[in-house]
């Protein structure tokens, strides 16, 4: 299931918008590796692939295959610029 730390809701309501996680493309051929998603700020392109959940009274959009994954959304901070970020993914 996915959670979302304090640090994270609150950053994300700093900036008044929806979230949602975009997975990349899958790579290889004989065996199927696909990288953590990322979070991005803002609805995605297309909703109809999405499960809309609220987490914290953040409004996310979540790919209808990570539902159930046991992911946490935190805040990574660098050099004083922060972005969201995704803890506990696998990547087989």
């Amino acid at each position: 299931m996915l959670a979302i730390t304090p640090e994270a809701a609150a950053y994300v309501k700093e900036k008044k918008k929806p979230i949602h996680l975009e997975l990349p493309p899958e790579i290889g051929c004989c065996i199927h590796l696909r990288e953590k998603p990322s979070v991005r700020l803002g609805a995605p392109h297309d909703p109809h692939n999405y499960e809309k959940i609220v987490l914290q009274g953040v409004e996310a959009f979540v790919p209808k295959e990570l539902v159930s994954l046991p992911l946490t959304i935190t805040v990574n901070q660098f050099l004083g610029f922060r972005s969201l970020g995704i803890i506990g993914w696998k990547l087989v």
